[in-house]
């Protein structure tokens, strides 16, 4: 979502809490900056259902304001895209 190249800055993060090895699949996970995950686990970002990301009105005034509506990029193959259930039940919980 932010074109972010710099590998060193870029993190796996998970949809759905970490809940052991089943956990791990490719659908339940999001490639983001270091700070993006911190906030997304934070449930102060998420992806609205058209894959967008959405900025909670905490950040309002900060440079992640101007991130709302950036559209997440997405896996040519379908079976290797984020889960939008899980993306949906972050969503609910965004601060």
């Amino acid at each position: 979502m932010t074109g972010e190249s710099a590998e060193a800055v870029l993190e796996a993060a998970h949809i759905e809490p970490y809940r052991g090895q089943h956990s791990h699949a490719i659908t339940n996970g999001l490639l983001l900056r270091a700070d993006l995950h911190t906030l997304f686990d934070l449930h102060l970002v998420a992806v609205d259902h058209n894959g967008n990301l959405v900025v909670s009105s905490h950040l309002d005034g900060s440079s992640y304001a101007t991130l709302q509506g950036r559209p997440l990029r997405l896996p040519q193959q379908p079976a290797h895209r984020p889960s939008k259930r899980g993306l949906a039940a972050h969503r609910k919980i965004l601060a």
